[in-house]
């Protein structure tokens, strides 16, 4: 099924070779000579308020670990979240890194450039500087800038996200990371970002909207099915829609078009500055559905950081 999100005009290059990406990350191979760049217009279409660096991870209920991926949205880059389950983790920073490296997100519209590290190390000190090792084959995709610094955000935010998530951080201190390659700091990454430094969570990278649940190919029972997000405010509003696949003609064959179930304004959640939980529940069928939320431009009346996410309900 096709998502607005992504437009012939303002994907980054590497989109074309996603499939192929998509396999070889997951094998460790590369060619070397890809080259991945940002899209040629990467400037914001609209002004919203980033959603808070810290809140972001209040919505992990479970023990499933938080993993961020890089996606395409109104002409630029920006940071997702996906909960997945690892089984047998042992230290969960270092299982959330080794999985981010070496796996393909779940929902299709996002992307990884990260290679696979053969080793991986990872340390937490008291006060939440938490240090990962890797190898220097990790850094092996050849990018721009652009895309340099939201694969180092994307590390830095499932580390961060990881150690929260197995609450092994001291409460009221910002957590921090440095990146070593093999032991050193004195490392250029992707030839773009020296790692000399510590980093933090820089909230403007990450997307303004997020969908949660359901996750993107996941089932869940007909009756009432739970829909859950994050959205900061957008001057026009926040927007839902539910979306049916229709059924098998009488020919036999599979149609893949849509009918509108239900739509509606997301519901406000627990008042902040500039975050907004959603949260609400809708009974539906047993078929294949899409859930898409966005929010609108008031200036221009466009829908702007869309969020699409495919599941199936059964009986």
């Amino acid at each position: 099924m096709s998502r607005s999100r992504r437009t012939a005009h303002s994907r980054i290059a590497a989109l074309a070779l996603m499939a192929l990406l998509g396999t070889t990350a997951s094998c460790g191979l590369g060619t070397g000579a890809e080259q991945f760049s940002m899209p040629a217009s990467n400037t914001d279409t609209h002004s919203v308020a980033p959603l808070s660096a810290v809140g972001m991870e209040a919505l992990s209920t479970d023990r499933s670990m938080p993993v961020y991926w890089l996606s395409e949205s109104d002409g630029t880059v920006r940071l997702y979240r996906e909960f997945v389950q690892i089984p047998g983790a042992g230290d969960p920073i270092a299982a959330a890194v080794r999985y981010m490296l070496s796996s393909k997100p779940r929902d299709t519209d996002y992307f990884n450039l990260w290679r696979p590290s053969t080793s991986i190390g990872a340390s937490v000190s008291p006060q939440n500087l938490i240090t990962i090792d890797l190898g220097k084959k990790a850094f092996g995709a050849s990018l721009d800038r652009g895309l340099a610094e939201r694969s180092i955000a994307q590390l830095v935010y499932t580390a961060t996200a990881a150690a929260a998530n197995a609450g092994i951080l001291s409460d009221g201190i910002e957590p921090s990371v440095r990146i070593q390659v093999d032991g050193s700091s004195d490392f250029l990454a992707f030839g773009q970002i020296p790692l000399d430094q510590t980093f933090t969570r820089d909230a403007t990278l990450a997307a303004p909207l997020w969908v949660i649940d359901p996750q993107a190919g996941s089932s869940v029972p007909a009756g009432s099915v739970n829909f859950r997000g994050l959205s900061a405010s957008f001057s026009g509003g926040e927007f839902w829609e539910i979306r049916r696949k229709k059924a098998t003609n009488p020919l036999g064959i599979k149609s893949e078009s849509t009918e509108p179930v239900a739509s509606g304004q997301l519901p406000a959640g627990s008042e902040s500055r500039d975050t907004n939980e959603f949260s609400f529940s809708h009974e539906l069928g047993a078929g294949e559905y899409t859930f898409t939320a966005w929010g609108v431009d008031a200036t221009t009346d466009k829908r702007i950081a869309l969020e699409s996410k495919d599941f199936t309900v059964t009986e």
